[in-house]
């Protein structure tokens, strides 16, 4: 068994300040792990520091400049245990996204559709919740009860066998070794 981690931020950006209020959910922001330092997130997001419409597939890491500029950004961590099978495709997935990134796009045109209940999806592109839900869908980890591109951040809660390992501020989380 191995383990991955679901994260569910909230940077107080201008756009998270924005999607916080729209979605009336505290967190504004999903990203997925491969460890439990969590140092590194896969998601979909802004690119550069000071442009929001230059987004797309990323890692954000925890000592880069995202994260240095937000360093108050509240997160809760979830750790869920998957098998070796399911692991292995969650990293087969995010690598073949790394490997091909120029192709991943932020979705901006299908946000406005989907808030309206319209299932619009574009080959390659995602929000950061249609993005983890969908990986861990593709990899037989979980299926939400609904297309994944109207999933949100509020639907990683209260899944059965994520458990919240953490819950404050992200560049003060550090992992504890299990015994």
């Amino acid at each position: 068994m191995k383990k991955i981690y679901i994260l569910l931020m909230h940077t107080r950006t201008i756009p998270a300040r924005i999607i916080r209020k729209v979605t009336n959910y505290e967190y504004s922001h999903v990203g997925i792990c491969l460890d439990k330092d969590c140092n590194a997130i896969y998601s979909f997001g802004r690119k550069h520091l000071h442009y929001v419409l230059d987004a797309g597939f990323l890692v954000e890491y925890k000592d880069g400049e995202f994260f240095k500029t937000f360093n108050k950004t509240k997160c809760k961590i979830y750790e869920v245990e998957v098998t070796n099978k399911q692991y292995n495709e969650v990293k087969k997935i995010l690598n073949d996204m790394l490997n091909n990134n120029e192709k991943y796009k932020y979705d901006f045109f299908g946000i406005i559709p989907r808030y309206f209940g319209i299932p619009i999806t574009i080959k390659n592109r995602y929000v950061c919740s249609y993005f983890v839900a969908s990986i861990l869908e593709k990899a037989n980890i979980h299926n939400f009860e609904k297309d994944v591109c109207f999933v949100n951040p509020k639907d990683f809660e209260n899944i059965q066998g994520f458990n919240e390992i953490y819950s404050g501020n992200y560049t003060n989380y550090k992992a504890t070794k299990s015994l």
